[in-house]
């Protein structure tokens, strides 16, 4: 399956129907109804419940679950309450094992869903067995890492190379898989809107294609790190151009008349990042 493409998607327990009202009306790109972490024990019922209701009209933006993992035992139930028409995609948190996700994409089959399915690894064993979990199931759209408990198993710092690495292992066995690139984890300071921008830059260079959020002050800068700048865009179109006046630019290097070099991995870099910028505009026009 393939992913949506979003700048940012907030995060909201889904029983706190005051803030999932804010959160469809924020800048957000997508919201995510959390009936997990966000959600405290004597509430999941509860929570299960909102997220059902809210799924089954048509939310006014693209909506994905945080459903418990597995090994709570709620999972499945939360997947039976939430298959309906407005979910857009499961995400299922503390992933280890391929097993775990058939296993969710067997009870959205089995409820009538067509909902992908994203994965969050929050383990050492979940990075080591990145490659084996992005082949799971034709629903699996795409992997992310849930960072915080990631760092405590790592015992790590967050901005560190140890977590870098398990970042760009993500990316790799993401675009090898041929899944949508991920999208960043949450950033842990709501207080420090120029840490949030060093870390999506940061990110954004390594390849993640958006992030998710817990705060909507957080939305904006998220927003504009990861929309194509009109730069980027109007450079993109330019090198389009070139080769399109060339019939061999899929297979040839040549220098235009005004010295920008053109060369297939451009004109690829080229479409994709038109690509973004034109699913973002579509976005837009329909929040």
């Amino acid at each position: 399956m393939t992913a949506a493409v979003h700048r940012s998607y907030l995060y909201v327990p889904a029983h706190k129907a005051r803030v999932v009202d804010k959160a469809y009306a924020s800048e957000a790109d997508a919201v995510v109804l959390d009936l997990e972490d966000a959600v405290p024990a004597d509430s999941k019922d509860d929570a299960r419940r909102a997220a059902a209701e809210i799924l089954s009209a048509t939310p006014p933006k693209p909506t994905y679950v945080r459903v418990n993992s597995l090994a709570s035992g709620l999972a499945r139930e939360d997947i039976r309450a939430i298959a309906a028409p407005g979910l857009a995609a499961i995400r299922l948190p503390k992933v280890e094992h391929p097993q775990q996700i058939r296993e969710a994409a067997r009870w959205l089959e089995e409820a009538g869903s067509d909902a992908g399915v994203q994965i969050l690894v929050e383990s050492a064993l979940g990075v080591e067995a990145l490659g084996e979990l992005a082949h799971a199931t034709p629903r699996l759209e795409r992997i992310g890492l849930g960072e915080n408990d990631l760092r405590a198993d790592l015992r790590t710092d967050f901005d560190g190379p140890t977590m870098d690495a398990a970042r760009v292992r993500c990316v790799f066995v993401s675009r090898a898989a041929g899944l949508v690139s991920p999208a960043m984890s949450v950033y842990p300071r709501l207080d420090d809107p120029e840490g949030l921008r060093r870390s999506c830059l940061h990110g954004r260079g390594m390849g993640y294609l958006g992030r998710f959020a817990v705060h909507p002050s957080q939305l904006p800068v998220i927003n504009e790190v990861f929309t194509p700048s009109a730069h980027e865009a109007a450079d993109a179109r330019a090198v389009l151009a070139a080769a399109a006046s060339r019939p061999d630019s899929g297979s040839s290097v040549f220098v235009t008349e005004d010295g920008r070099t053109v060369a297939p991995p451009l004109v690829a870099h080229a479409r994709a990042v038109l690509t973004m910028a034109d699913a973002l505009s579509a976005t837009a026009r329909t929040s």
